[in-house]
């Protein structure tokens, strides 16, 4: 289970460290993806396939919803070795889709780690909307609707 949060940064590489609570849990490599919030999503090949299993692996190409959810995930996708340093290389496309400028954020997420903008990350922790109080009480009115 991933859980806590660090700061790091980006070198002028692309290489950044993954906090050593981190790497022990992904081993040698990992999945790097595009995730849905204009972040990037890094698990251990076995999470990830589940991920990908969960939502597009067994609905039909045909459905164009389907389709393009498989390209988004199959095509921004890539396996990321850890070197000796603890480091992995993000693909330049990775880092502007996430507006990576030199700070980020590496959020343990259950079976993820999410990897944000420290600017992005700091803004959404900071709006009114993720105060913890209304976010339990908007699960709690979803959960009880049909």
């Amino acid at each position: 289970m991933l859980f806590g949060k660090y700061v790091n940064s980006i070198d002028v590489k692309g290489r950044c460290i993954i906090p050593a609570k981190f790497r022990h849990e992904l081993g040698d490599s990992c999945m790097l993806m595009k995730g849905l919030d204009r972040c990037l999503y890094l698990y251990t090949k076995e999470e990830w396939l589940k991920y990908v299993d969960a939502y597009v692996e067994n609905k039909s190409d045909e459905n164009e919803t389907a389709h393009d959810l498989k390209l988004f995930f199959y095509g921004n996708s890539a396996e990321c070795d850890i070197d000796r340093q603890g480091r992995i290389n993000l693909p330049q496309d990775y880092v502007a889709y996430a507006d990576i400028q030199k700070e980020m954020v590496n959020v343990g997420f259950g079976s993820r780690i999410e990897i944000w903008s420290k600017e992005t990350y700091d803004s959404k922790m900071s709006s009114d909307e993720m105060n913890p109080r209304k976010l339990l009480g908007r699960i709690h009115t979803n959960a009880n609707q049909p």
